[in-house]
């Protein structure tokens, strides 16, 4: 059986972490995520904010942290997806459809 995806949110968004945690998913906020050692698969947010996943997107960050080899492909990036006006069950669709298209077969 697979692991849960680890999804992330930039805020407290009740009703979408609820919908989240009963498909599955476990459901950590941007302060858990950013601990050493956390993956995350994916990262929702609202509005514009270009710096704010910074640390969830370099690849250099995760070099420095990992050790040995292969470790670049073991930590991909997580998927990010903005959810800016959308209702739970259209953000929980677009999360699906993102990984579904970044997902390695």
């Amino acid at each position: 059986m697979p692991m849960p995806k680890v999804v992330a949110l930039q805020a407290h968004m009740g009703a979408l972490a609820e919908l989240l945690r009963r498909k599955g998913y476990t459901v950590i906020d941007l302060y858990e995520a950013c601990r050493p050692g956390v993956k995350v698969d994916a990262l929702l947010y609202t509005g514009y904010h270009p710096d704010m996943a910074t640390s969830f997107s370099s690849v250099t960050e995760t070099a420095d942290i990992t050790i040995g080899a292969g470790a670049l492909e073991n930590h991909p990036a997580p998927v990010r997806v903005n959810i800016t006006g959308l209702r739970p069950e259209t953000a929980l669709a677009a999360l699906e459809e993102r990984l579904r298209r970044f997902s390695p077969q």
